[in-house]
């Protein structure tokens, strides 16, 4: 990727692409410029993927770089980046691609890159899943094969939670069967994640499960789904929403209510 990093302070443009290697594996190459006149020269005589523009400039903002950038570049994506949230409106209406608001996390960043106007490739491997009709898991295009059919289910169940979290007891009520003991209950959780983790491992997909004390959850950044693109409005032919989610499991009805009113 050929990104745009525009900033009048040198250690937050080095902050940002020590950011940006972080979450990609991508082979990238940045520009830096630190002025409005030196942001759309370079606009002008490349061609980006990304221009990350700080909002606070001397002289010009960014996000009169921005009007400027729409039209010598329109193409190129936009992401402006600010300290000060009450910006975001004015930011919106220029029908920018991405609004990052310092300080910002490795995750931040993910989630706006992952959500460009033009999508860019970051490198690094992807979990995919369709939700509508049965749920389906593919790692590198392919299916993915579990060695427990309860690592699918449970992975099902955390994909549904969009990136929140969920307890051990909350996921055993409602993954195992009733009858089965909280102690046997809790063994087989134990058996399920370590398995469905490994799992993820092989496939360099680790990092897809976020697990902190007695909160699962998976890092949605991660995810290229049917489900959220619809939510999102992100839904192409093939993936728009048909009255089936998750056909095989009987807990993700609720979900099929929540979308038949969406």
């Amino acid at each position: 990727m050929k990104i745009l990093i525009v900033d009048d302070e040198a250690y937050l443009r080095d902050e940002l692409k020590d950011s940006l290697e972080r979450i990609s594996s991508a082979k990238n190459e940045y520009v830096e410029a630190d002025d409005y006149n030196s942001a759309v020269k370079q606009l002008k005589e490349n061609s980006f993927d990304i221009a990350f523009l700080d909002i606070h400039l001397k002289g010009k903002s960014g996000l009169e770089i921005a009007e400027r950038a729409k039209r010598v570049s329109p193409k190129t994506n936009l992401v402006m980046v600010t300290a000060y949230s009450e910006y975001a409106l004015d930011a919106f209406k220029l029908f920018v691609s991405g609004y990052l608001l310092k300080p910002f996390s490795d995750n931040d960043l993910r989630e706006v890159m992952n959500h460009l106007r033009t999508p860019v490739d970051l490198g690094g491997a992807m979990l995919e899943v369709r939700c509508f009709g049965n749920f389906e898991v593919f790692a590198g295009g392919k299916p993915m094969i579990f060695k427990r059919s309860k690592e699918k289910e449970l992975l099902a169940y955390l994909i549904g939670l969009k990136g929140s979290s969920a307890s051990k007891n909350e996921i055993c009520a409602n993954i195992f069967d009733e009858a089965v003991t909280p102690e046997k209950a809790d063994m087989n959780f134990r058996q399920v994640f370590a398995s469905l983790k490994k799992d993820l491992k092989r496939h360099g997909l680790e990092d897809v499960i976020v697990h902190n004390n007695n909160a699962y959850a998976i890092d949605a950044a991660l995810v290229r789904c049917d489900y959220y693109d619809y939510i999102t409005g992100k839904s192409t032919g093939e993936n728009v929403y048909r009255g089936e989610f998750m056909n095989q499991y009987s807990w993700a009805e609720q979900y099929v209510y929540a979308l038949d009113n969406f």
